[in-house]
């Protein structure tokens, strides 16, 4: 190995242990062996495989240690590195977005940094369709005892705080459930299909799950997240005096009863995400 690609490869090596370098830019995962030279992000080899379907137009990557690295691109990762990056790509994430983990699901995962990067959502927060508090479209639902998938038309509204589905387009609603009320999962493992979330709520006394799907991961992450808004900002409005983490779905919610905080839970554990 020459000299100057030597050199190169220990650069980076104390560049990766350095605080806020030691761990993936997206999943947070731990010893990140990959880098976005042009970006200057530190990646697990997940999220490196995640930034290369970008296209090199947007995310150019290497490994830290088996490819060769030019002076001026380690010279980036020296003067951007994953906190810089977080600073300029993450300043206006909106506090109802679930920012994903290493254990969290591919389709959560790649709409993260397809956000970041390629629609600039959290730049540009106009983008961001998914908290104006209002969202319609068609979703495949499975049927109750056929289980096969159906189209039907859902409708999500935080002036209401419901979340409304139609078997047909005239009739009245099927179903209006209280998004307040409701927990949502990706369910990638129940339903054998990257695109799909589970609704399940409490009815009679039992729990009720509907599944549904959608053929572009995009626009099933902007559901999920929608959903989340609406019920984050209805919380906000039925507890004004409690702080924003007090009430933020990825956190906490508030109790009723005692106004202790508790923890919300979002029945990811009844699927494998």
């Amino acid at each position: 190995m020459p000299m100057s690609a030597d050199r190169n490869v220990n650069l980076l090596a104390e560049l990766a242990r350095r605080p806020g370098n030691s761990e993936c830019n997206e999943c947070g995962s731990k010893k990140p062996e990959w880098a976005s030279y042009n970006i200057g992000v530190f990646l697990c080899t997940r999220c490196a495989g995640i930034h290369r379907g970008l296209g090199a137009h947007i995310s150019k990557v290497k490994h830290l240690k088996l490819d060769r690295w030019e002076d001026s691109q380690v010279e980036h990762m020296k003067e951007v590195g994953n906190v810089a990056a977080k600073l300029k790509y993450e300043q206006r994430v909106p506090p109802c977005y679930r920012r994903p983990t290493e254990s969290d699901p591919q389709v959560l995962l790649e709409q993260w940094i397809r956000a970041k990067y390629e629609r600039l959502e959290f730049t540009n927060p106009e983008n961001q369709v998914y908290t104006s508090g209002y969202m319609q479209g068609f979703l495949m639902k499975r049927g109750k005892d056929d289980n096969k998938y159906h189209p039907r038309r859902f409708v999500l509204q935080e002036k209401d705080g419901t979340l409304r589905y139609f078997v047909k387009e005239k009739k009245e609603p099927k179903a209006i459930l209280n998004v307040i009320d409701l927990n949502v999962a990706f369910a990638p493992a129940k339903l054998d299909c990257a695109n799909s979330m589970q609704l399940s709520f409490v009815k009679d006394g039992g729990t009720r799950h509907i599944f549904v799907l959608h053929n572009d991961p995009e626009e099933i992450v902007k559901w999920y997240t929608a959903i989340r808004c609406v019920k984050l900002h209805r919380y906000q409005v039925a507890y004004p005096s409690a702080s924003e983490s007090e009430v933020r779905p990825i956190d906490r919610q508030i109790s009723q009863g005692n106004n202790l905080t508790k923890l919300w839970a979002h029945f990811d554990e009844l699927c494998e995400y």
